[in-house]
C-alpha cells in the first residue's frame, strides 16, 4: 500500500512513500550519551540523571516510488523529485508529523519500467525534537 508525502511542503505529483518506510519513521531516535565521569578514587561511574535528556540525530532510508501515466509524465516527476533533493534540505510529512531532514544519498534507483520507478533514499533527521 502506498502512503501519500509531501517534500519541503509540496504534494509532488507521481511520488508515494513505500509502507515499508512508515517503520523508519516511527522508531524513536536515540538518546545522547549521559555526562559520566569515572575516578579512580570511587566506586562505579558517576551520572547526572537530571531532567535534561537529549535526543540525538539519526540516520535512516526511506522507499520512494516515482509513477508516471506515461513516460513524459514520469520524467516530469522524476524531475520534481530530484529538484527538492538538490536544496539539500528534505522536509518529509507523513501522518500529520514533518520530519525535518538533510538529504545524504541515493543508495539506489531500480525499477524503471517507463513509467514506475523505486528510490531509496538516505536522510539524516538532524533535530528529532522539532517535528
Amino acid at each position: 500500500m502506498a502512503v501519500a508525502v509531501t517534500i519541503n511542503g509540496n504534494s509532488l505529483k507521481g511520488i508515494y512513500l513505500d509502507e515499508s518506510s512508515l517503520g523508519q519513521l516511527l522508531t524513536p531516535p536515540p538518546m545522547k550519551d549521559r555526562v559520566q565521569s569515572s575516578s579512580r578514587l570511587e566506586h562505579g561511574i558517576r551520572v547526572v540523571t537530571d531532567d535534561n535528556a537529549y535526543m540525538n540525530y539519526r540516520d535512516f532510508t526511506l522507499n520512494l516510488g516515482v509513477y508516471g501515466k506515461t513516460e513524459a509524465e514520469f520524467l516530469a516527476n522524476y524531475g520534481a523529485l530530484c529538484d527538492e533533493l538538490k536544496t539539500g534540505k528534505v522536509d518529509v510529512g507523513v501522518l500529520g508529523s514533518t520530519y525535518r531532514c538533510i538529504y545524504l544519498s541515493c543508495q539506489q534507483f531500480s525499477q524503471f519500467q517507463r513509467g514506475i520507478g523505486k528510490f531509496v533514499l538516505r536522510l539524516r533527521e538532524y533535530n528529532p525534537n522539532n517535528r
